[in-house]
């Protein structure tokens, strides 16, 4: 039977068409790939777990085209891929890809990292998270919809250093999560997978179960928690809490970025630094809220700044009444206070098309928190986690939770070089000049670097030079250096720029201990409310035994780090005010210092002069202050040098006259405790302890107390008797109205007095004595150079600089302000040579 020429080309299409049907509908499902085409991979095939893969996609050589193929900058694309091809669901999942060319990740889709935002070194690898797909559910309980068993994620970025003929793939890829185990991937070309499966050994941690990712702790935890939401709007409150016991931010200024065109209507417990209603006219909002009166809204910006209420703010029935508000934006340490140690507000967010739906939630991107003078901040992407949970507003024993919560955790990072806010310079009373903080330590961006020179090595300066600015101390350093036989460069050391200079002066190294003195310089025109100094030591930090003028509190864990705060009443760190004669003396700064006392009980082998007495990092309100590159070395050759001073003055002369001004010089001297009001109850808390700093006290010289013997009496104690008053066992006890007691050794002495009531009204003192002059005590010895107020050290410098980590042991000289053991025969010898020269001469 003949078929007709039409009749045959239909039946032939209509069995093409059959077959493309029948294929198509007799695959499981395609690829994990968002136009589902392809068949899966046969490992993935193959894989009773969660499946993952790397592709490297492409890349383009980058501006600037260099010959050096490490420098050489290359843009790539790649996508990797996660897919629960298993039995069970894989909630808040973490991949981790292990990078190794130096990639910057610029952007990535569907999911977020988790060690910062974008653009994120991932140099030694990054974490990836989902957003918004979290979870992974299974294949047999969503009929393999890939859309809920599997993300993609494309990965744009760049990467340094690899030859146009290397495939530049990661070192590894693994799932991270807590049960799984994950061999080695296979790699093939510019492709690697691999399968990872539960480990049935694992013990399941006990504690709440989570839907969303776990909380992670951070520096700085900040949480959006959304808490009411309607279709067109939705009121978010944001928590910020500081969690490092050294982090700390004052005046805080939060940014984001809005992703779906969203704006702020109202605010309360904050306000954004902008308000211009023209901005909302003519922007999307604008368009589609065509009868809304954005004269009232609070701000249309795409990244807004925002800021904390001021304290006078905090009852305003409209802005304010918010707990943990209105703080002008200070979060201090947890150790400090814990009620300042959290802030919050609230804000009324409006959306636009085609989120207006109540469950249509985005948080914003982009975080980015900054303060005054602390510590900088680098913020991750907000990561979906469990609702947060408050107290019922109704008072019942109830939980209340937020609709939807994520979280954001800011790490603290550390200053890059000349990037730092504070600085800090060295002395030491074996040297008598000082080590001025780094040149360009807090940058140069804003100095004419044609009229100073960046790179150099600062000048060393007389201590006085530190209480002037910079500006004032040019004369100072070149008459220094001239007097020194130091070189003078053409071109000077560029200033630290620093708004925040703190010394650290090494006062006196005995026995049994030694003392330093920290002082604090505030050069800005504003002050610092609540400060606080944080000092790392080495292994002398253990030895930490008192500070007098300030509050000290030892940072766990180590305790090697010791935190110094303002007492009550004096921990305002004023700013910077003109000199007594504006036009004629150069401004002064903001000052507030105090003598620490550390023991030496139980630690081996401590050298003070060659680095165990300075610190290894010093921070000042949470920021990282930057420190100088040398500590101040002992110099030797200086008594010699003195001898030689003597003999020639004695040739010429003047011998004896200048041997008995040294020896009037060196002969003890007594001290009025309390000067004209004696020995009695103080006005203040500081009245003795300030007294005390004003002078120094060297074994042989003594202390007077006076005061009404049928009233008072003066105890001396120990240091556990004199912190709790404890009158009932005293070391000595002195009642006769007008005692002198002499210093008979180097070390702290604790008094009190003898009435309890009067002691815990602070009539006590600690004395701290500098080493023997004679040197009977077998002590290295001390400076005795009169009271200063700035760091006043002595001997003069050579020019010597010691590292901090040093290899080569400085000179153990025994500086030339300073009695040897022998300087009693000296003096004798002395005395004789020149009464001969006397003789002689006549």
């Amino acid at each position: 039977m003949k078929i007709p020429w039409d009749t045959r080309y239909s039946l032939s299409l209509l069995i093409l068409l059959s077959s493309i049907l029948f294929l198509c509908n007799g695959q499981d499902y395609g690829t994990p790939t968002e136009d589902g085409a392809g068949e899966p991979p046969p490992e993935m095939a193959r894989c009773n777990g969660i499946f993952m893969s790397y592709s490297f996609g492409s890349r383009e050589r980058e501006y600037p085209h260099v010959k050096n193929v490490t420098a050489q900058s290359w843009a790539f694309k790649s996508t990797a891929m996660i897919v629960n091809a298993g039995k069970e669901e894989l909630t808040g999942w973490q991949m981790f890809i292990g990078f190794r060319h130096k990639e910057l990740i610029v952007s990535a889709t569907g999911a977020v990292p988790m060690d910062g935002d974008f653009p994120l070194d991932a140099s030694n690898g990054t974490t990836f998270v989902g957003s918004p797909n979290t979870d992974l559910k299974t294949s047999i309980l969503t009929a393999g919809d890939f859309t809920q068993i599997s993300t993609n994620i494309e990965i744009t970025g760049t990467l340094f250093g690899v030859a146009k003929s290397v495939m530049p793939m990661p070192k590894t890829l693994k799932l991270i999560n807590d049960g799984w185990e994950c061999p080695a991937a296979k790699r093939k070309g510019g492709n690697m997978n691999v399968c990872c499966k539960r480990n049935p050994k694992f013990k399941v941690k006990t504690g709440p179960k989570t839907k969303f990712a776990p909380r992670r702790h951070g520096d700085l935890n900040i949480v959006y928690d959304v808490i009411q939401s309607f279709s067109s709007n939705y009121l978010a409150q944001v928590t910020i809490d500081n969690d490092n016991p050294l982090g700390r931010l004052d005046r805080w200024n939060l940014t984001w970025e809005w992703m779906r065109g969203e704006f702020i209507n109202t605010m309360r417990g904050a306000y954004t630094h902008k308000r211009d209603p023209s901005e909302c006219l003519y922007s999307k909002a604008g368009q589609y809220y065509k009868d809304l009166d954005f004269s009232q809204v609070m701000n249309c910006q795409k990244k807004p700044a925002i800021s904390d209420l001021p304290p006078e703010r905090k009852d305003d029935k409209v802005m304010g009444k918010l707990p943990f508000c209105c703080k002008n934006g200070t979060l201090l340490p947890p150790l400090m206070d814990p009620s300042k140690s959290r802030s919050m507000f609230q804000l009324q967010v409006w959306k636009l098309p085609p989120d207006l739906n109540r469950t249509a939630l985005y948080p914003p991107q982009h975080w980015k928190i900054d303060g005054v003078l602390n510590p900088q901040y680098k913020c991750g992407p907000p990561v979906r986690v469990d609702p947060s949970q408050f107290p019922d507003s109704s008072g019942l024993p109830a939980v209340t939770y937020a609709i939807s919560s994520w979280q954001i955790v800011c790490n603290i990072t550390k200053p890059k070089a000349q990037a730092s806010r504070c600085c800090v310079s060295f002395s030491a009373y074996y040297n008598n000049s000082a080590i001025p903080c780094n040149t360009c330590a807090c940058g140069c961006d804003d100095i004419d670097t044609n009229t100073c020179n960046a790179d150099r090595n600062p000048l060393l300066l007389p201590a006085d030079a530190l209480l002037v600015p910079f500006d004032n101390r040019t004369l100072k350093a070149k008459a220094w250096a001239k007097q020194n036989h130091m070189p003078i460069p053409k071109k000077l050391p560029c200033p630290d720029n620093c708004g925040v200079s703190i010394n650290w002066h090494v006062n006196t190294d005995y026995r049994n201990g030694w003392t330093a003195r920290l002082t604090v310089f505030n050069w800005r025109d504003f002050a610092f409310e609540d400060w606080f100094v944080a000092v790392e030591m080495g292994k002398s930090g253990k030895g930490y035994e008192n500070v007098y003028s300030f509050n000290g509190t030892r940072v766990p864990p180590n305790n090697r780090t010791v935190m110094f705060q303002g007492l009550p009443g004096l921990n305002y760190l004023v700013g910077q005010v003109n000199g007594t004669h504006p036009l004629r003396d150069p401004p002064v700064p903001g000052k507030q210092q105090s003598v620490i006392s550390f023991t030496k009980k139980n630690i081996n082998d401590l050298k003070i002069a060659e680095g165990d007495g300075f610190p290894t990092k010093l921070f000042f309100n949470g920021e990282e202050c930057a420190l100088p590159k040398h500590f101040p070395k002992k110099s030797s050759g200086h008594r010699g040098e003195m001898v030689r001073n003597l003999n020639n003055m004695m040739l010429n002369g003047f011998g004896l006259v200048c041997l008995f001004m040294i020896i009037n010089k060196a002969y003890a001297r007594e001290f009025a405790v309390g000067g004209a009001k004696g020995w009695t109850v103080p006005s203040g808390s500081q009245v003795y302890s300030q007294w005390a700093e004003q002078s120094r006290f060297q074994i042989g010289d003594s202390l007077l107390f006076v005061y009404h013997p049928n009233q008072d009496s003066v105890l001396q104690v120990t240091r556990d008797a004199y912190d709790s008053c404890n009158t009932d066992a005293p070391t000595a006890k002195f009642a006769d109205g007008k005692t002198s007691f002499a210093l008979t050794h180097s070390g702290p002495y604790y008094f009190i007095s003898g009435n309890k009531d009067h002691c815990n009204k602070n009539e006590k003192l600690v004395v701290i004595v500098m080493a023997d002059r004679s040197g009977n005590n077998n002590t290295t010895t001390t400076s005795s150079s009169p009271p200063s107020p700035a760091p006043a050290p002595s001997p003069p410098m050579e020019g010597t600089l010691e590292p901090p980590a040093a290899t080569p042991t400085p000179s153990q000289e025994t500086p030339n302000n300073a009695a040897s053991p022998s300087s009693s025969s000296v003096a004798a010898a002395l005395l004789g040579a020149a009464l001969a020269s006397t003789l002689f001469l006549h």
